[in-house]
């Protein structure tokens, strides 16, 4: 794996990071490597240590087997293919893009005044379609919790 390839895994996971959060945080890497260890199956191979992990994730370790890789994939809950096809890194990257939205309390917010809205009046679905695009026009700001870059 050269330095480029290096570089696009490590972003590939920090995005899986930054984004696959179901315990509301970003898992540890011993969290990771510990969650990988009890799915795997005896005589597995998993030598993934937090220390190569936190190689991976800074470009540092050249050429990860492909059982790293499932290991990574299944613990992520994303296709092997996400680590090495650009094709299925995009639309996975934004599969999860939208799983995070979906998640966010404004998003169950809207979708419920929405829902009581439509509910309410025949010209409710009208109302919906107008918030969202005036949504659409106007995004907010990030707010003081949004990642910094």
């Amino acid at each position: 794996m050269s330095g480029t390839e290096g570089q696009a895994l490590a972003d590939r996971l920090e995005y899986l990071f930054a984004h696959v959060q179901p315990l509301g945080r970003r898992h540890t890497l011993q969290e990771v490597v510990d969650g990988i260890k009890a799915v795997e199956e005896p005589g597995g191979g998993g030598s993934l240590s937090a220390g190569r992990l936190s190689m991976l994730m800074n470009g540092k370790a050249p050429n990860p087997t492909l059982g790293t890789l499932r290991s990574l994939a299944a613990f992520f809950g994303v296709p092997v293919g996400y680590f090495v096809d650009d094709a299925v890194a995009e639309q996975t990257m934004a599969q999860l893009a939208l799983i995070k939205a979906m998640r966010a309390n404004d998003v169950r917010a809207v979708a419920l005044r929405a829902a009581a809205v439509a509910s309410l009046s025949a010209q409710g679905l009208d109302v919906v379609r107008d918030l969202v695009e005036r949504a659409a026009r106007h995004p907010r700001s990030p707010g003081p919790d949004a990642p910094r870059g």
